[in-house]
């Protein structure tokens, strides 16, 4: 019979911060209910990077059937509402039960909880929201920007594909015209830093 697993994961953007707090909300967890962590993943990385960077993807592939994840905040699993719900659906796939220490919630993919279903319906309506949001003021921004005759897409003589956000071009713009800051619009696509993104765009309008 396959041992059962216990992994934390604590998260912090910047480096001026530390993990001491969510770690140690986690090892006072496990004392109290006289576990052991396998492993504790201790990341100092901001929600713009991607899974692997933030090591989501390898803790992933090391948790196993009855495997539990702790975390001491639900926003310290994701950049946004809809990551969060495909890490959990992932985790309910491989029978892991995920424990959120801060909301005293537990997500066991095995029972059935009315509270957390609730729980997770919200969540699934709060990412809907912003999907549709973000939806309605691009296709909005695009309109006005037609109906002022500017011209939408790729101009001749771009500069070189070799860039982090050429893959991303056609939104990082939507969204520029739409108002949002230069931090805004990395945090959106996930890669990149608003000063690398406003020299990108600096040498696009100038080429």
């Amino acid at each position: 019979m396959q041992k059962i697993k216990h992994f934390g994961y604590c998260r912090v953007s910047t480096q001026s911060q530390d993990v001491s707090k969510q770690k140690y909300s986690l090892l006072e967890y496990s004392l109290i209910n006289k576990f052991q962590f396998e492993e504790i993943y201790e990341i100092v990385s901001s929600t713009r990077k991607t899974k692997k960077k933030r090591e989501i993807d390898t803790l992933l592939e090391k948790l196993n059937h009855g495997d539990f994840l702790y975390i001491s905040k639900l926003d310290r699993l994701g950049r946004n509402t809809k990551e969060v719900l495909e890490i959990i659906e992932a985790l309910k796939e491989k029978s892991v039960t995920l424990n959120i220490l801060r909301d005293k919630i537990i997500i066991d993919p095995n029972k059935s909880d009315p509270l957390t279903t609730m729980y997770l319906t919200l969540l699934s309506a709060f990412a809907q929201m912003e999907r549709d949001f973000i939806s309605d003021r691009t296709k909005a921004g695009l309109e006005r920007a037609r109906a002022e005759g500017k011209l939408l897409g790729k101009k001749k003589g771009s500069i070189s594909k070799n860039t982090q956000f050429e893959a991303h071009k056609a939104k990082i713009y939507e969204l520029l015209k739409l108002g949002l800051s230069y931090q805004k619009v990395v945090e959106n696509i996930g890669v990149g830093s608003k000063s690398a993104l406003y020299s990108f765009v600096k040498l696009r309008e100038s080429n």
